[in-house]
């Protein structure tokens, strides 16, 4: 992976400010199915911080067991850790 184009886009994203504008670079860097796998992904993680178990959570989704324990294994990391109180803001801003 190259990861000057990682940096590139982190930069890209940090520098947009406006909601509007994020939607629609998100728009553009990702498929459909792409937001589709993130909106799961912050689903995995509300439901497992909730202690729904995996296997209902994968049942209640639509997804695979092991992409409920990837999201798992991903709360356990340091980044989640120092990433989930932006995260516990931004579901109580926006409910639903």
């Amino acid at each position: 992976m190259n990861t000057n184009y990682r940096k590139q886009l982190i930069q890209f994203l940090c520098d947009i400010s406006d909601p509007g504008e994020m939607q629609a670079a998100l728009d553009i860097i990702l498929t459909d199915k792409e937001h589709e796998d993130v909106d799961k992904r912050l689903q995995i993680f509300q439901q497992l911080e909730t202690h729904v178990p995996q296997r209902e959570v994968s049942a209640n989704l639509g997804v695979g067991i092991a992409t409920v324990t990837r999201g798992a294994k991903a709360m356990r990391t340091d980044s989640y850790r120092n990433l989930e109180q932006r995260l516990l803001h931004c579901r109580t801003q926006f409910k639903g």
